[in-house]
């Protein structure tokens, strides 16, 4: 039987009480003081996918351009009924489809509204479905680490969900994922030919080759699936991790596909070179004459993978967090490159839903073990999750969908917090009872990973074709 440690809970909700009237009182002296005209915003897509008969909950940290709140706050309102309507978070147990949610930024100087969004609730019913429905995630860390895992997985929201991928779910033979810890959108649109590169299936020679990896990359796969207490570093285990299955192609001596046909393409790195095989043996290849891009169809197609339904997109994170100013960040590059991944994907599967997810534009608090500079990185997100709304929002006539798995992150307690005292402890010495409440693990929201998939069941529970 577990015991809650009830004085140290209480203790890192002191603490963090504390940190946000400081915050919010040296803001408003700030802005006051500085005669600055920053303006603040908040965003929203036209529709929140809602799960029937569960709690989904709306944080505002993520809607709002800065969590520099001074006298702003967030009002819900609208037609929907509401468990629960606090200052941070409102809750819906019971959506009902149509209804609206709209949020307004109010100024408490004047209580004037700076700001109101409406969106339209559109509810999946979960449990349901007696036939398979394909699903396929693209994504970073947390894909790589399972988001999803938690509600279309374990607690089954999604029932006879096929997942469609090249690396296994943890825990889940047979359902499949495409999540690459570290990778940005531009990195799934290049060649991965390194030792420690996770394949990537997408970014293809055009024409009739095939591209299936680098040689050095599925030998290591092999090897640390033959021997897995080994001496390997984090970088080996983790980029090669869940690539098990497919690594049953290769031979475990110099890491070649076992059963290649012709204009197979592989990266041979003894060679520091790129091979083809012509019906008979591999030879070298000139490489300068290839044109790669985005293929679906043809990552469909070489692994013999069944189209997905949905496809969903879940980057972002790891292109914009780090940005020096997030106020010039330029998103044109980064919007053409996903326009591709669509076009590709839906001329590889007409029928199908493509799906952006908005990502994390909460990465905590300012006390982290990293030291990151947390609220800079939520204002780079925010700026995302403004682009992706402008750009890619109300175009389902173009099977284009926005699902807003943002907005479940709790910025506050999503995130994983130490109990180190090194970290914790006022001061040394200090023999009080209250403790710092110092995040680790951000920008991941572990805590948080069952409620984000939420949205996402929804979405599936509402367009799945039976």
């Amino acid at each position: 039987m577990t015991t809650l440690n009830t004085t140290s809970i209480k203790s890192k909700n002191i603490s963090i009480g504390r940190y946000c009237i400081f915050i919010l009182a040296f803001s408003i002296s700030f802005y006051e003081s500085s005669g600055q005209s920053f303006e603040n915003d908040i965003c929203l897509p036209s529709k929140l996918y809602m799960l029937s008969d569960t709690q989904n909950d709306i944080f505002t940290e993520p809607l709002i351009k800065r969590w520099r709140p001074y006298n702003d706050v967030v009002r819900f309102t609208g037609t929907a009924t509401y468990q629960r309507r606090l200052q941070r978070v409102a809750s819906l147990n019971e959506p009902k489809e149509n209804t609206t949610i709209t949020i307004s930024l109010v100024n408490q100087d004047e209580f004037k509204t700076i700001k109101s969004i409406t969106s339209t609730i559109v509810v999946g019913e979960k449990g349901i479905g007696k036939h398979a429905i394909p699903v396929s995630i693209i994504g970073d860390s947390f894909t790589h680490g399972a988001f999803f895992k938690d509600a279309l997985l374990t607690k089954e929201y999604v029932p006879n969900i096929q997942m469609i991928g090249s690396r296994e779910v943890k825990d889940y033979p047979g359902q499949f994922d495409e999540g690459r810890g570290g990778w940005t959108l531009a990195r799934y649109c290049m060649v991965s030919n390194k030792r420690t590169q996770a394949y990537n299936g997408f970014w293809q020679p055009e024409g009739r080759y095939k591209y299936w990896g680098s040689t050095d990359f599925w030998l290591l796969v092999k090897d640390i699936q033959s021997n897995p207490k080994g001496d390997w570093t984090f970088g080996e285990k983790y980029n090669t991790s869940r690539f098990e299955s497919k690594a049953e192609l290769y031979n475990d001596k110099k890491g070649y596909k076992l059963k290649p046909n012709v204009d197979d393409v592989m990266y041979d790195n003894s060679k520091d070179q790129y091979v083809r095989f012509d019906g008979s043996k591999w030879k070298d290849i000139d490489d300068e004459g290839f044109s790669w891009s985005f293929n679906y169809e043809k990552y469909l197609s070489m692994w013999q993978l069944k189209s997905p339904l949905i496809l969903a997109e879940f980057l972002g994170l790891n292109d914009f967090r780090n940005a020096p100013d997030p106020t010039s960040i330029d998103f044109t590059s980064w919007n053409d490159q996903m326009e591709k991944v669509i076009a590709s994907y839906l001329k590889a599967v007409p029928d199908g839903r493509f799906v952006l997810m908005i990502p994390s534009s909460t990465c905590g608090i300012l006390d982290n073990k990293a030291g990151d500079f947390t609220t800079k990185k939520n204002a780079c997100m925010w700026e995302l999750r403004r682009n992706i709304i402008e750009i890619f929002d109300n175009r389902e006539n173009e099977n284009i969908y926005i699902v807003d798995s943002g907005i479940a992150i709790d910025n506050m307690n999503g995130t994983r917090f130490l109990t180190d005292s090194i970290y914790t402890l006022p001061y040394n010495s200090y023999s009080g009872i209250d403790r710092i409440a110092v995040q680790t693990g951000n920008p991941h929201p572990y805590t948080n990973y069952p409620t984000m998939g939420i949205s996402f069941a929804a979405f599936i529970q509402k367009y799945r074709q039976e």
